[in-house]
């Protein structure tokens, strides 16, 4: 058998992992953008598991996972199932953003209703009231602005 009969896989194979083990020596969050849009740029789906473990990130490093784990369409599902069942918030925050974003209705909920109690949390913290909380949830409705 000749050992060239299937070289662009183990090409996305090695990309992969040279690109993993790239995110070992990045500095700041710019490098990190580069090294995962070069991630999705492979479209290996092996890319997934990858973008999957920096979704306990924040800012552009979790931006950018985000919306490359979008790409993968129902590739992405598997991991961010698994990152939706995690300990850890931002992972599963994160997870079901991808999730929302590939049409998920249950992870849609979730996430208005994360940003329900967060922002509860922050009103409490600035000390308005319920009241004020529910005069704000009053002016909320399912239909799109209308503009005139």
């Amino acid at each position: 058998m000749n050992s060239n009969q299937n070289p662009p896989t183990v090409t996305f194979i090695s990309l992969v992992a040279a690109l993993e083990g790239r995110l070992q020596d990045c500095i700041g969050s710019e490098d990190y953008v580069v090294v995962i849009r070069a991630l999705v740029a492979t479209g290996d789906p092996a890319a997934v598991r990858v973008l999957a473990s920096l979704l306990d990130s924040t800012g552009p490093i979790a931006e950018e996972s985000i919306a490359g784990l979008v790409t993968f369409g129902e590739a992405a599902i598997p991991a961010m199932r698994e990152c939706v069942d995690s300990l850890d918030y931002e992972m599963i925050r994160h997870g079901h953003r991808v999730l929302a974003a590939l049409g998920d209705d249950a992870s849609k909920q979730w996430l208005r209703e994360d940003d329900d109690e967060r922002i509860a949390a922050y009103l409490e913290r600035k000390g308005f009231s319920d009241v004020a909380w529910e005069a704000l949830n009053a002016n909320e409705t399912d239909e799109p602005n209308e503009v005139a």
